[in-house]
């Protein structure tokens, strides 16, 4: 599990790669935006390999904030990641919350980035009808000596009209329902003051 979740972390990863990049003609669809920041990141990888751990991992946060974090749905997926709760807790603790899952995802995507082994990650175009909200892009990791995987990007298309990421999957399991099942469970032990405190200090 902890492999697949690196895998699909990687996957995520190739696709978020570029600064604004929104505005451009080629990202009017969850493929041509893939299709266009695909690669630049690892480029941008490789130049911080002479660095010291500490000093390399202090500059892939960076990384992650600058150029994948836009492309996240931060607020769609953590009102998911709320579930039965979403209901439940007062303006200041969502946006308190908000930011806890923002600060957890970047810090997370930095661990799966140190631990980049130059897989290869190829895009099939999907079917998208021009007036859905939703979409998903398989995506394939293709490592030598290993099977493919087979990865499913889970698109949402925002109120400004931009195509964000709010999903994976990979062989039926959701990264998303996975880790609702985990917040909402302990949101029930201990609040979601303190679980916004403890994806803080995980971060």
């Amino acid at each position: 599990m902890k492999k697949l979740l690196q895998l699909m972390l990687v996957a995520l990863l190739a696709f978020g790669s570029l600064q604004s990049v929104a505005a451009t003609d080629t990202q009017s669809d969850p493929y041509g935006l893939i299709k266009s920041v695909g690669d630049q990141l690892f480029v941008d990888i490789s130049k911080l390999n002479t660095l010291e751990e500490a000093h390399k991992k202090a500059e892939l946060k960076k990384l992650v904030r600058e150029q994948l974090m836009p492309h996240i749905d931060i607020k769609y997926v953590s009102f998911k990641l709320l579930g039965k709760h979403v209901r439940e807790i007062k303006r200041e603790q969502a946006v308190t919350f908000i930011e806890a899952v923002e600060q957890y995802l970047a810090n997370t995507y930095a661990n799966a980035l140190m631990s980049y082994k130059g897989q290869q990650v190829n895009f099939i175009e999907p079917v998208v009808s021009a007036d859905s909200k939703f979409a998903s892009v398989k995506s394939e990791i293709v490592e030598p000596n290993a099977p493919t995987i087979d990865i499913v990007f889970k698109f949402r298309k925002n109120k400004a009209g931009e195509w964000q990421v709010y999903d994976l999957v990979a062989e039926s399991i959701s990264l998303l329902s996975a880790k609702q099942k985990e917040i909402t469970s302990r949101i029930s032990e201990v609040g979601i003051d303190q679980v916004s405190k403890e994806l803080v200090a995980k971060s």
